[in-house]
């Protein structure tokens, strides 16, 4: 194909023969013009032959390439810049689309002037393709995730052109649709990430900044849960302290973005920090020997927030007797392993740390 106008972004690591069915998925869309990168990120051997002979049998619709470094953020920049096209459609390894969805989501983007990404509905599915959940599932994620969306409204509009903070959600990444110059000019998904984890809401929050969010409400996307083997890649290469760096790494990023604007971008980062404390202090309380932490985590929560009910409730409750934390605070049983050696008094101290705003005679 000379001239695509819509790219396919597909970056594969170990779909196996799931990533046939997604290929297929693209391949079959009723929009004209659309071509299909196949990013390679250090896949498996059966993996990758399937992406190679859709790409010699297919040249003029299916492009192979190749992406060294490890991460979800290099290969989605990798098949950022590969794409061809005026729009891109990003669309994991394992998911499927219908074959309205590049039409439907083009259309909505024309209809929309001034929108820098256009969203879709998705259905939750098992690995054989069952529907678990229907329509906009985003609605069924973990309330941390809203609420985090909730706080970060209220940076918006942070410059002229960006959107007004009414809009901004977190799509599911295999439902993203935008313009290939925006993307870039937002400076794509950041390395940093590497080897996964926020990637993609970072790079939503860029690419809000550049302008409104649609959402096409119908279920155009089919995400797959992933299999036990997809898990237990993702737990070798970031156990659940390692995530908690990332949300650190995530926050700092943030910060650097927008927090240092005024004092109230400061407050809203301390909103910000007080939530994700909450959250990550459940990770500590799990554990029998994790409570003095978890407690830690959670005043510290309390100086960044003091008016969350939420958080007043779980700093309560860690003063009840100990053996009733698995009921309490939801996580069933106890973690049999002692906490982590990385999990430490340091590492409580020093997430979500919220800087003083200089002003412009501090330098």
């Amino acid at each position: 194909m000379s001239s695509p106008e819509i790219s396919v972004v597909i970056t594969f690591f170990r779909e196996g023969p799931l990533l046939r069915e997604t290929v297929e998925s693209a391949l079959g869309q009723t929009a004209s013009h659309v071509e299909v990168v196949l990013v390679d990120n250090n896949a498996d051997p059966v993996t990758r032959e399937i992406a190679k002979n859709f790409a010699a049998r297919i040249p003029s619709s299916v492009r192979y390439v190749h992406e060294p470094l490890q991460g979800v953020a290099a290969s989605k920049n990798r098949g950022l810049l590969e794409s061809r096209g005026r729009f891109v459609a990003i669309l994991d390894g394992d998911d499927l689309m219908d074959p309205e969805r590049l039409r439907l989501q083009k259309e909505a983007f024309l209809e929309n002037p001034g929108v820098s990404l256009v969203s879709t509905w998705y259905d939750r599915v098992s690995m054989d393709n069952k529907i678990e959940v229907r329509k906009d599932v985003s609605q069924t994620e973990p309330s941390i995730w809203y609420d985090t969306q909730e706080i970060l409204k209220e940076l918006f509009p942070c410059e002229e052109g960006s959107g007004n903070g009414e809009t901004l959600h977190f799509p599911l990444i295999s439902t993203a649709f935008f313009e290939k110059k925006t993307a870039l000019a937002a400076g794509g998904f950041e390395n940093r990430f590497n080897p996964r984890w926020f990637e993609d809401i970072e790079f939503f929050l860029r690419m809000y900044a550049r302008g409104e969010f649609v959402k096409v409400p119908r279920s155009l996307v089919r995400y797959r849960i992933s299999s036990p083997e997809a898990m237990e890649i993702k737990q070798r290469q970031m156990d659940w302290v390692g995530l908690c760096r990332q949300r650190d790494l995530f926050f700092r990023i943030l910060w650097d973005r927008f927090g240092s604007q005024s004092e109230k971008t400061r407050k809203i980062f301390q909103r910000l920090a007080g939530l994700w404390l909450r959250y990550e202090s459940l990770n500590f309380l799990r554990y029998r020997d994790g409570k003095e932490l978890g407690v830690r985590m959670l005043t510290r929560s309390l100086r960044a927030d003091v008016n969350s009910h939420n958080t007043w409730k779980l700093w309560a409750k860690t003063k009840l007797p100990q053996d009733l934390y698995p009921k309490l605070f939801w996580f069933g049983t106890f973690m049999e392993d002692p906490l982590p050696e990385s999990a430490t008094k340091e590492l409580v101290d020093l997430l979500f740390f919220v800087e003083k705003v200089r002003t412009p005679s501090e330098g």
